[in-house]
């Protein structure tokens, strides 16, 4: 009995025990896990770029980005040329990708794997964004101001899923804090507006792991560039007076969960001279400045240039006074779409001189390489330049041309495809009778000048088509590639200008303008040896343009 008592009370006991360790045992395991759960992780956030996709596309990753969008070229929406008084204007309207030529590897990251696509725009160092995070529910976890520079580290729980948006500016301005409940951001006038959203899913892991996130941002306005070029006037940009209008939608506010726009002002936007940059910062002859607008109907935008100032390259300013009185409008139609760019571009043109019907350049071509290479002599004085003097078909000076049909200097000052060199009909529109022309002398150097003659004066030199006689060079020596030449006596006696016409292989002979005192203008041949390859050796003479377009 007792016996039996001591095996019933040790059995008792074991199953205690027992019991007693298994609850301390599965007590013990389920604080493990729910310490691994609630473990905060390191959530490694950067900025892969910026894409150019009309709208955003959550993906539910871990750590997932906004949809891509291919990039395309430019297209050419509209172009013509518009005379003003003074100078004509080539408008030109383009449509492109707002961050196309700048493009970046970007990556879809989880952990330490990524996988590598094409496509996006690289963020510059130091531009600033905001990231807020909530839980699935709803629940506001954090919110921070964070800079394109490099990775950055935010602590949130494993085991959750979340959900992310990201907002910038595209510049270093910092952003203000929003409402967690009501995330609307008053954005700034005039700004682009750069926007991101997606899920992560933060799985169960231990504080030593890492996850990534790669934010990549869309454009959540319409970019409008507004270009004034001067290249084909051939001066810098002093001053450029100038309005704008028909362009509204510069300012609105953004919903940071659902990317909406919404308050969109229909005040119009302004902009002046100081707003223009130069594209070049060499050089003041090409200038942009943006509009960024949330509208997507049809815009009719207007540009009223009343003031134009160049500086020329002998330092002399040619001010357009005229404008004042009658400024010039350009008008630029289209319907903007959120996340395309558009250009819209005035090329500012010398204007012309027209004799019976021929719209000859004011002065002669001349080469200066390096940026905008071929130009007009801001001048009508003579010179003996060598940079002035071209062969036959040759596009450089103290080159030789290899074509009897190809290669033209004048074709090729900016825009291209506005000039090309005359040919021997359009030198016949103004030889050997009419119209009548003046021989006169300067400094003891003759010139012709065609007094019938249309065309603006002021504030060019003249109002009248001049030539020079500043000669023909022959070829004496090459150095370095370049041929040397000899006026022989010909300076301020005779005027020669090259046409692109020739006789072809079996004449043996290409015409030019010729003009001399007591033997008036005439159209010349010169006689050359060519069989159709290699170079075309010939004299070297003046070059007057003509306008095609």
């Amino acid at each position: 009995m007792i016996l039996t008592s001591f095996l019933n009370l040790k059995l008792t006991t074991t199953i205690l025990v027992t019991l007693t360790l298994f609850t301390l045992s599965s007590c013990s395991k389920t604080t493990e896990t729910d310490t691994i759960t609630h473990n905060n992780i390191k959530l490694n956030v950067q900025v892969l770029g910026i894409t150019d996709m009309k709208t955003s596309q959550s993906v539910k990753s871990k750590a997932s980005n906004s949809s891509l969008h291919t990039s395309q070229k430019p297209e050419l929406i509209s172009e013509k040329i518009v005379s003003c008084p003074s100078f004509d204007t080539q408008l030109s309207l383009r449509q492109e990708n707002i961050d196309d030529g700048n493009s970046v590897v970007r990556s879809r990251m989880s952990g330490s794997r990524a996988s590598s696509v094409k496509g996006s725009a690289a963020m510059e160092n130091g531009i600033t964004y905001r990231l807020l995070i909530y839980e699935e529910d709803g629940t506001f976890v954090s919110s921070t101001q964070l800079t394109a520079d490099g990775p950055s580290e935010i602590a949130i729980l494993g085991g959750e899923t979340y959900s992310w948006y990201a907002v910038s500016y595209h510049n270093s301005d910092p952003i203000p804090e929003v409402d967690s409940n009501n995330p609307i951001l008053d954005v700034p006038e005039n700004t682009d507006l750069l926007y991101a959203s997606g899920i992560i899913e933060a799985p169960t892991q231990t504080s030593e792991e890492s996850l990534s996130l790669g934010i990549v941002f869309t454009h959540k306005y319409a970019r409008i560039a507004l270009e004034l070029n001067t290249m084909g006037m051939f001066g810098n940009m002093n001053n450029v007076g100038l309005t704008i209008s028909g362009a509204a939608g510069t300012k609105a506010n953004i919903n940071l969960k659902d990317g909406s726009l919404s308050n969109i002002s229909a005040d119009p936007a302004t902009l002046s001279f100081n707003d223009f940059e130069n594209v070049d910062p060499l050089y003041a002859d090409r200038k942009i400045a943006y509009v960024y607008t949330a509208v997507e109907s049809l815009m009719d935008l207007k540009v009223n240039i009343n003031a134009l100032d160049l500086e020329l390259v002998n330092g002399t300013n040619r001010v357009f006074s005229n404008l004042a009185e009658n400024p010039a409008v350009f008008e630029f139609s289209f319907t903007p779409q959120i996340g395309a760019s558009y250009t819209a571009t005035m090329n500012f043109i010398e204007s012309f001189l027209t004799v019976n019907s021929t719209k000859f350049a004011r002065t002669n071509l001349y080469y200066q390489g390096g940026h905008n290479p071929y130009r007009f002599l801001p001048t009508n004085e003579h010179t003996d330049a060598r940079n002035t003097y071209f062969a036959f078909r040759g596009v450089l000076p103290g080159q030789y041309g290899n074509s009897l049909i190809s290669g033209d200097p004048c074709a090729l000052v900016y825009p291209e495809g506005t000039w090309r060199t005359p040919g021997f009909n359009n030198f016949m529109m103004i030889v050997p009778v009419y119209p009548i022309e003046t021989y006169k002398v300067e400094n003891g150097l003759g010139y012709f000048e065609y007094e019938d003659t249309q065309g603006t004066g002021a504030p060019y030199p003249s109002d009248k088509l001049r030539i020079n006689f500043n000669g023909y060079g022959t070829a004496v020596t090459e150095v370095n590639g370049e041929i040397e030449i000899d006026l022989n006596d010909s300076y301020g006696k005779s005027a020669n200008l090259w046409s692109t016409s020739s006789d072809g292989l079996g004449g043996l002979g290409v015409f030019y303008y010729n003009g001399a005192s007591g033997l008036g203008d005439n159209i010349n041949k010169e006689m050359i040896d060519y069989q159709g390859t290699g170079h075309v050796q010939t004299t070297f003479k003046n070059i007057r343009c003509i306008r095609v377009r």
